[in-house]
C-alpha cells in the first residue's frame, strides 16, 4: 500500500469507527452521571432536601395523603373516648362515644387546613432538616451516633401531632404524656401516666423510620460512591467529547453537532425516564388507589432536579448544534459569517468582549446550577473564548476583504435578483465586479498570513477561492 493510501486510510478509519465510539461513551457517562448528580443533590445535600419538604407538604394532594396518618396517630395513641369521660358527669358518660366519633369526624376535616398553616409547614421542614443532618452525620462516621439509638434512624413527627391535638382541644393530655415520658423518670412517669390518665403513647408514635443500624455500612458505601460518580462522570463525559471532536479532524465542525444532539437525546431520555420510571414507582408502592395521586406528586417533586439537569442537558446541546450550525455551508450560516467578518477581523477585542458579556449575563441570570458553579463558568469562558477563535478563523479565510455592509448589501442584490423583471423593464447584464476588487481581496488575504493569523493550508485555499471568484 502507497504511502497517500495509508494517509487517507488513517482519518477515514478514525471517523468511521474511533469518533463514533467514543461519542457513544461519552454519551452513556453522561446519562449515569446525570443521575448521579441528581442523587447527591438531592439526597446528600440538605439545603436541597429542606426545599423538597417544603414542596411536599404545600402540595394539596400530599396533604390530603399525609392528614388521615396524623389522625390515625392521635386517635390510636391517645385514649380520647376516656379522656372524654373524664370530664363529663357520671349520668352522661354514655354519650363519650359518640362525642369521640364526632371529634375524630372534626380531626378529619381539620387536619387539611392544620397542614396548610404556614408554622404546621415550618415544622415539617424543620423536623426533616434535623433528621436529614442527623442521617448525612451518621453516613460521614462523624460526631455521636445520635440516632442509632435502639438501631434506628426516624423522622419526628411530634410538632405535627400535637399541633393536630391543640386544633381538637386535647393538647394538654399529649403535652403532659410527652413531658413525662421525655424527663427522668422514664418508664415508670408512663406507666402511672397511663394508668392516671388512661393514655397510651409509646415511644414509636409520630415517628417515620428512615434508616436500621445495620443499614449503616451500606448507606455510607453508596453515598462515598454517589459523591465520586458525580464528580467523576460528567467529567469523563465532558473529556471523551472533546477526544472526539480533537480526532475528526477535518469532520469537527459534523462531530460537534454530534456531540450537540447526543446532549439532546440524553436529556429527552432523562425526561422519558423520569416519566415512565415514576409511573412504574407509583404502580409498585402504593396499595391503597386513594394515595396513588399523592404519591405520583411526590415522586414529581422529588425528581424536580432531575427534570432541571434533563433540560439544561437539552439547551445545551442545542447550542453545541447552533454552533456547528454556524460553521456550516447553509446561506444563512454564511451570511451571518460574513456579517460578522469584519468585527472579528479589525475588532477581536469587541467579539471577545461580547461574549464575555453573554457569559456574564448567564450567571446573573442563573437558569441552571452550573452557572452558580466556578469550575464550570470558567468551563464556559473557556469554550466560548475557543469558539470566537475558530470562527475569526474562519472568516478570515472565507472573506478576507469584506468589509462592513458588504453582506447586507450582497443580501438585498440577491433578493432583488430573484424577483421577477417588471413589465417593460430592461433585461441588460449587471456590470462585472471591478476587478481591483481580487486584487485588494488578495493583499489583505497576503497581510494576514505573513502576520501569522493563517496557515499556509488556510492561505492556499483561500487564494484559491479568490482566483476562481475572479476569472
Amino acid at each position: 500500500m502507497a504511502e497517500s493510501e495509508r494517509l487517507t486510510v488513517g482519518p477515514k478509519r478514525v471517523h468511521r469507527v474511533v469518533v463514533p465510539v467514543l461519542l457513544v461513551l461519552a454519551s452513556l457517562a453522561l446519562f449515569t452521571g446525570a443521575f448521579a448528580v441528581w442523587v447527591h443533590r438531592q439526597a446528600l445535600n440538605t439545603d436541597n432536601w429542606k426545599a423538597t419538604s417544603s414542596k411536599l407538604l404545600a402540595d394539596p394532594q400530599v396533604q390530603a395523603a399525609l392528614a388521615p396518618y396524623l389522625v390515625d396517630q392521635l386517635f390510636t395513641n391517645v385514649d380520647v373516648t376516656g379522656a372524654i369521660q373524664q370530664r363529663l358527669p357520671s349520668n352522661l358518660q354514655v354519650l363519650a362515644g359518640p362525642a369521640s366519633a364526632g371529634l375524630r369526624q372534626l380531626a378529619d376535616r381539620a387536619a387539611p387546613k392544620l397542614l396548610a398553616r404556614p408554622k404546621v409547614q415550618d415544622a415539617w421542614v424543620a423536623a426533616n432538616a434535623a433528621a436529614h443532618k442527623q442521617l448525612l452525620r451518621v453516613i460521614d462516621g462523624g460526631g455521636p451516633v445520635v440516632s442509632t439509638a435502639g438501631g434506628e434512624v426516624r423522622l419526628d413527627l411530634h410538632e405535627l401531632v400535637g399541633q393536630l391535638a391543640a386544633t381538637l382541644g386535647v393538647s394538654s393530655q399529649v403535652a403532659a404524656a410527652q413531658a413525662k415520658l421525655q424527663g427522668a423518670v422514664g418508664a415508670q412517669a408512663k406507666a402511672q401516666l397511663q394508668q392516671r390518665l388512661n393514655l397510651t403513647v409509646p415511644d414509636t408514635s409520630g415517628r417515620l423510620l428512615i434508616m436500621r443500624s445495620n443499614q449503616l455500612k451500606t448507606s455510607q458505601d453508596a453515598a462515598s460512591a454517589v459523591n465520586s460518580l458525580a464528580i467523576v462522570l460528567p467529567a469523563l463525559a465532558i473529556v471523551l467529547f472533546a477526544l472526539a471532536i480533537w480526532l475528526a479532524r477535518g469532520r469537527r465542525r459534523q462531530a460537534l453537532r454530534s456531540a450537540g444532539w447526543s446532549f439532546v437525546v440524553v436529556g429527552l431520555l432523562l425526561l422519558l425516564v423520569r416519566r415512565i420510571g415514576g409511573n412504574e414507582i407509583v404502580d409498585s408502592l402504593v396499595k391503597v388507589p386513594s394515595n396513588e395521586a399523592a404519591v405520583h406528586q411526590a415522586w414529581m417533586i422529588a425528581t424536580s432536579l432531575l427534570f432541571a439537569i434533563a433540560v439544561a442537558l437539552i439547551v445545551y446541546g442545542v447550542v453545541f448544534a447552533l454552533a456547528a450550525w454556524l460553521g456550516g455551508p447553509t446561506r444563512s450560516a454564511q451570511f451571518l459569517r460574513k456579517l460578522a467578518a469584519p468585527e472579528l477581523r479589525d475588532s477581536p477585542g469587541v467579539a471577545y468582549a461580547g461574549a464575555g458579556g453573554l457569559l456574564l449575563a448567564l450567571v446573573v441570570w442563573g437558569p441552571t446550577p452550573a452557572f452558580r458553579q466556578l469550575a464550570w463558568i470558567l468551563l464556559f469562558a473557556a469554550l466560548l473564548a475557543l469558539g470566537v477563535t475558530v470562527l475569526r478563523r474562519q472568516t478570515a479565510v472565507e472573506y478576507p476583504g469584506v468589509q462592513r455592509g458588504d453582506a447586507i448589501r450582497d443580501l438585498r442584490e440577491r433578493r432583488e435578483a430573484a424577483r421577477p423583471p417588471k413589465a417593460g423593464a430592461s433585461t441588460a447584464s449587471p456590470a462585472p465586479a471591478a476587478p481591483n476588487q481580487a486584487i485588494a481581496d488578495l493583499e489583505r488575504l497576503v497581510t494576514l498570513h505573513d502576520s501569522g493569523q493563517l496557515s499556509d493550508t488556510e492561505f492556499a485555499t483561500a487564494k484559491t477561492r479568490i482566483m476562481s471568484n475572479g476569472s
